[in-house]
């Protein structure tokens, strides 16, 4: 078209041409941002609204022109205007709704003050021009010269809009179409601020390279909304690197004080008014204000960004202390412990809580951290209660901003407790336990932290899966399988143990050897499953009689050892005495009535008296076990006699 206008002699054709252009390219502008208004969804596609409204208002203000320039129309200048100067101020809102929706803060200030600084380093440039070349030879309409002054400020300000959002979309997103809006708009504001002076002295014609730039510059911002359509399909990021974006974003601030530092040293060399260099300092006054406050900006973004990270390395320290435990030995109540705590730290909260499932009882509570600061009861032991039931019937994340608001809160904890989260921890599929962590002040949870809880749990769950297997793994390696004392090779650890401390203590101790005389009888009449269960009895019965510090073990078939430390004869045989009388009270049920256990024969032998070796006891008590079974068999046969 440009090269067109060169061929055209007369000035109106050259101008219909001209106009023609324009409205192409506004045109091609509002079919490329309406293109991108169809395929944005939620807050993207109000962005491209507003980018499509702008192209609009520009479509509006050249139609204006069209009438007045083609069509003949007397229409007031102030039309065309008004479309072309609400077009900048519609694509500006959408660079800040754009930096808005990608929760860019910062962004967002540093494009305001972004904004700031080039716009009163132009307004500095055009008092200079105004100043030193128009001075002398324009008479200013006042209506006319503030409309020519607003045209390359609005169009400045929205270039140095495009460029913050440049700069402060996320590394991951697509830049492409950020940056041909910023072209597009850069060549309008170019021309504009070009335009200036034959605006204000009424001397523009069609047919200078200004059209070319106005034409390349509205294509530029139909070619954005295609652009971002493309990338959105496909998924390509934008070729611009992190590196040059951030040279740019360097290089702005840099230039616009190079160029005030220009416009003071120039304003001096021409010898210009007191009353328009008075003007240009105050622009550059202002201008390095805002510069240096957006400096304080940018350390104090840099400031936070490394809070950000050293909060991060805690959560990754957090995540692998877990990930630590997941493959060690600890206990379940020590892993829980350590859940517990490092929650707490996790989330910054006050306090938390760990429940781990157990069987036959349900969800118990088995780790508090930090429960007396908050004032808390301390709970071990007990069921579960409060929000973590959601978590449980949910199988998810439970979030409770208000605490007192939610339905399964705890009245009595109203005061104490303002904000609660709540995870499962879910295991192979199934539910192995909750981790609820508290707020003494109200608290919101963001997404990334309900993330940390998410991965967190994830990795607590399987190390208390993990802990859980090992305890029974070293459960069944450690007890009888059938009566659920211990088995033979642990008594055998056991007693190797207390053989080595009672002799380098000078201690005596009493192993207690039982057989139960009529358990082959049991098994024969009422079959080996009632046989099992008179077994359990017996063990169940000698583990309840029996003291806390002493060991119960089945030595095998139907004999059982008791290990008694510290034990002298009196006391040993009053024990047995206690447990032989426990038995004749315990029954079994066979054939719909109650019958008596089988009587249990008891041998008792004394360290270091009988031996000082497991053998040696063992067989001086399972001889003396023999002596009270032949008792027992005699006593039997004279009561028969007798009857």
């Amino acid at each position: 078209m440009f090269g067109l206008e060169q061929l055209l002699p007369d000035s109106y054709a050259r101008c219909a041409v001209a106009d023609f252009a324009w409205t192409a390219a506004a045109i091609g502008a509002i079919f490329g941002t309406a293109r991108a208004v169809r395929a944005a969804r939620g807050s993207d596609r109000l962005v491209w609204l507003a980018f499509c409204a702008g192209s609009l208002s520009w479509l509006t203000g050249q139609l204006a022109r069209d009438l007045v320039e083609v069509g003949g129309a007397a229409l007031p200048s102030l039309v065309s205007d008004v479309g072309f100067m609400t077009a900048a101020p519609l694509w500006t809102i959408a660079l800040f709704m754009h930096l808005r929706q990608h929760g860019q803060r910062f962004a967002l200030y540093a494009l305001l003050l972004d904004v700031g600084a080039v716009v009163l380093t132009l307004l500095g440039a055009v008092i200079l021009f105004l100043a030193t070349a128009l001075a002398r030879d324009v008479v200013w309409d006042a209506h006319a010269a503030a409309v020519a002054l607003l045209y390359p400020v609005l169009y400045v300000a929205a270039t140095a809009a495009a460029l913050s959002a440049v700069w402060g979309t996320p590394q991951p997103e697509p830049r492409g179409a950020l940056i041909s809006l910023f072209f597009g708009l850069g060549l309008n504001a170019a021309a504009f601020v070009l335009f200036l002076p034959a605006n204000l002295d009424g001397t523009f014609a069609a047919g200078s390279p200004l059209d070319a730039l106005w034409i390349v510059g509205l294509g530029a911002i139909g070619i954005a909304g295609a652009q971002w359509v493309e990338n959105h399909e496909d998924g390509r990021a934008s070729a611009l690197s992190s590196t040059v974006i951030e040279l740019s974003r360097m290089a702005l601030p840099a230039l616009v004080t190079a160029a005030g530092a220009f416009l003071l040293v120039y304003t001096d060399i021409r010898g210009v008014p007191a009353r328009f260099a008075n003007w240009i300092d105050a622009a550059v006054a202002v201008t390095v204000l805002l510069l240096a406050i957006r400096a304080g900006l940018a350390l104090f973004a840099n400031w936070r960004l490394v809070q950000r990270e050293r909060r991060r390395a805690e959560q990754l320290a957090v995540l692998y202390d877990v990930g630590l435990a997941t493959a060690g030995e600890l206990s379940l109540g020590d892993l829980a412990n350590l859940v517990a705590r490092e929650a707490t730290a996790l989330t910054r909260t006050d306090g938390a809580m760990v429940a781990l499932t157990e069987r036959g009882r349900g969800l118990v509570v088995r780790a508090q951290h930090n429960a007396p600061a908050l004032g808390l009861r301390l709970a071990i032991g007990e069921t579960l209660r409060g929000v973590a039931l959601e978590a449980v019937r949910t199988r998810d994340l439970v979030v409770a901003s208000d605490y007192r608001l939610h339905a399964d809160s705890n009245p009595a904890l109203h005061s104490l407790i303002a904000s609660a989260i709540a995870a499962p921890l879910i295991a192979h599929g199934e539910v192995v336990g909750t981790l609820t962590a508290y707020a003494r002040r109200p608290r919101v949870f963001t997404e990334e932290t309900c993330r940390l809880v998410r991965l967190y749990t994830a990795q607590a769950a399987i190390a208390i899966a993990n802990a859980d297997l090992l305890a029974e793994t070293r459960r069944l390696a450690r007890d009888d399988d059938l009566t659920g004392v211990l088995n033979r090779r642990s008594l055998l650890e056991r007693l190797d143990i207390e053989i080595a401390e009672a002799a380098r203590h000078g201690d005596i101790f009493a192993v207690v050897l039982c057989d139960m005389d009529g358990l082959k009888a049991v098994n024969d009449t009422a079959g080996h499953l009632v046989g099992n269960e008179v077994l359990r009895s017996v063990a169940r019965t000698m583990r309840q009689t029996a003291r806390t510090e002493d060991l119960v073990a089945r030595f095998g078939g139907d004999e059982f050892v008791i290990l008694l430390p510290r034990t002298a004869a009196l006391p040993a045989q009053a024990l047995v005495g206690r447990i032989s009388a426990r038995l004749r009270e315990e029954h079994y049920l066979w054939a719909g009535r109650a019958n008596p256990l089988p009587r249990v024969s008891f041998g008792i032998s004394w360290f270091p008296q009988d031996g000082r070796d497991a053998d040696a006891l063992i067989n001086a008590a399972d001889a003396r076990m023999y002596e009270d079974k032949a008792r027992a068999r005699t006593r039997a046969t004279a009561a028969a006699s007798v009857d």
